[in-house]
């Protein structure tokens, strides 16, 4: 009883305004009904109007205005509480001071609740005998028996209107929208009645377009069919498809009702404004996996009136440099269902192994729901040499599946989201297809959740295995290393892992990485992070951890999160703090 007490009174000291000369308390309501009643109450709209003046022009209180005011404080409160289902409240008051210092307390007993006594909804119209008019009908809020809210009782009347427009019902209107309260007998009844009229359908589509793409491929992802029922959810969803096909800056979907003719057809125009057919990426950076760096590609967003896509870029670096083409032809009714031809180089130096590669390929993504599904089969060509052994070339055929999801509030630099992401592909070396069987999964997990204004909480695991028959032949780019900015800081790139006999890092067939940090924004784009990570790998499945803390700075640039941290490792063999530069970007 004292905690409910002193919650209620906690609730009423964080709703009620404050000013210099009128202290106003409504005491003895809930918080939503003590808000409203000091929404309503005109002694506070007058403190106000007073505080609010500019210091040189503000004029004193009027005593007799306060007075005034106060004493229609009563009816104020009484108006508020009708909302609520609250028509006989018992209200006592007291108006404690003089000028220019007044307190004025209002206590109140609510009193009996005012029920519904009668709910009637009728349907008429074209539309009557709809099922989902029905099923909204039985979900109002409005229950006889239950206290009377005008909010369940506005929200009634608007859910049936919505219900009956999204249906194509677009001239629906209620005929008989009655709240009747019998204030001395506490009772109430809500009297709807819901006229929907004529039914609209979708009519003609144009499409107004700079006629580099063909008509057809834009009319893939329209969702609106002529003679379907009008629908406004489907002007969204095309409005949606269209603009994530990246080949608009603009999209605009016009319903023109006022062209329908006798047969109700509506005439549906899509605007649409180009965007630039190609975007150029460069730059320049640095980072301690990576050293120093360079970036330049191109995109083509449309190369034919097909639609078709081609991005380009190449990523130099000290340590690992990539040359990437991906070609991109659409397909399907949803954005990101493509088919796709892929060739990437790649040449990198790290814990004294050596590997050069090229691959090529290709793959067909799907979506299922929110969720991305791919199909690839890849050919990979993979020369390297492992410390203290002569030079080997691999030759893979892999085909693959993997599936992915990301959510999140901002692409780029996220406060609340996830993302998933499931490969599983493999070789065999039966009729020499490939120079080694193996199958390998990896899942990879991230997470990032506000625990304030400013302080977010990110999250990320790794678990990747392989089974292979021969672990020498399998090259280092299907085995598992752990360590550096994006997986183990306080350790250097792809340090964790295996060693041969020499005690060279040669990887392994198990990975397990982990970590936890806490991000604060100090200042407008900057902030600080301190984190706790684990990982390695290994050619067991109970893989030996090793773990690196640390602190660093962040800076939110329009590209992503730059990220600067001294790591302490925890293994006594490593040097005591190791300097990690990385940027991320979203989750």
């Amino acid at each position: 009883m004292l905690r409910s007490l002193f919650l209620a009174a906690l609730l009423s000291a964080l709703v009620r305004p404050a000013f210099a000369g009128i202290d106003v308390q409504v005491r003895g309501l809930g918080p939503d009904e003590a808000s409203n009643a000091y929404a309503q109450i005109d002694l506070l709209d007058y403190a106000k109007r007073v505080d609010a003046a500019p210091k040189a022009e503000r004029q004193e209180y009027d005593e007799s205005e306060v007075q005034r005011l106060f004493q229609l404080g009563e009816q104020d409160i009484r108006t508020a509480l009708q909302p609520f289902g609250w028509y006989n409240p018992v209200i006592t008051s007291e108006l404690r001071g003089e000028k220019p210092k007044w307190t004025a307390i209002y206590q109140v007993d609510a009193g009996p609740e005012t029920d519904l006594t009668e709910v009637d909804v009728q349907l008429e119209g074209a539309g009557r005998d709809e099922p989902v008019l029905a099923k909204t009908r039985q979900q109002l809020k409005l229950r006889v028996g239950q206290r009377l809210k005008h909010t369940d009782y506005d929200d009634a009347k608007q859910s049936l209107i919505e219900a009956a427009y999204g249906l194509g019902y677009l001239d629906a209107t209620l005929t008989r929208h009655e709240l009747k309260v019998d204030i001395d007998n506490n009772q109430a009844q809500a009297l709807l009645t819901l006229d929907t009229g004529v039914r609209y359908y979708f009519g003609a589509v144009t499409i107004e377009q700079d006629g580099k793409l063909k008509d057809s491929v834009i009319r893939r992802y329209v969702t609106i069919q002529p003679d379907q029922p009008f629908d406004p959810a489907k002007l969204l969803s095309t409005q949606f498809a269209l603009s994530d096909l990246d080949y608009f800056d603009s999209v605009e979907v016009d319903s023109q009702k006022d062209k329908a003719g006798a047969d109700k057809r509506i005439p549906i125009v899509i605007r649409t404004t180009p965007k630039a057919r190609r975007v150029y990426k460069y730059g320049l950076g640095y980072g301690t996996d990576t050293g120093a760096r360079a970036l330049a590609g191109i995109d083509f967003r449309r190369i034919n009136p097909d639609g078709d896509k081609i991005s380009l870029e190449l990523r130099p670096s000290q340590k690992i440099s990539t040359a990437i083409a991906d070609y991109k032809i659409p397909y399907g009714t949803v954005p990101g269902e493509n088919f796709d031809i892929t060739g990437e180089g790649l040449q990198q130096d790290f814990q004294g192994i050596q590997e050069r590669l090229y691959s090529f390929g290709g793959g067909v993504s799907r979506l299922r729901g929110a969720w991305q599904r791919k199909l690839y089969l890849t050919y990979t060509n993979d020369t390297y040499t492992l410390p203290g052994e002569p030079s080997r070339t691999s030759s893979l055929i892999t085909p693959g599946a993997s599936i992915s999801r990301t959510v999140a509030n901002d692409p780029i630099y996220p406060q609340r989201g996830w993302y998933a992401f499931l490969d599983v592909h493999g070789a065999t070396s039966a009729d020499q297809i490939s120079d080694t069987s193996f199958i390998e999964a990896l899942l990879k997990l991230r997470g990032v959740y506000p625990l304030g204004r400013k302080l977010r909480l990110l999250a990320r695991a790794d678990e990747g295995a392989a089974i292979v028959s021969g672990f020498d032949n399998l090259p280092p780019s299907q085995r598992f290393f752990a360590g550096g900015d994006d997986s183990v800081r306080g350790y250097s790139y792809r340090s964790l892992a295996p060693k041969n006999a020499f005690g060279d890092t040669v990887g392994g067939k198990y990975l397990t990485t982990g970590s936890l940090e806490l991000d604060y924004d100090v200042y407008k784009t900057y902030g600080i992070g301190i984190f706790a990570d684990a990982g390695g790998a290994d050619d067991v499945p109970n893989v030996q951890l090793h773990v690196g803390v640390g602190a660093g700075l962040r800076y939110r640039a329009p590209f992503g999160a730059i990220a600067i941290d001294l790591a302490h490792p925890l293994d006594k063999d490593q040097s005591p703090v190791r300097l990690d530069i990385g940027v991320r970007v979203g989750i």
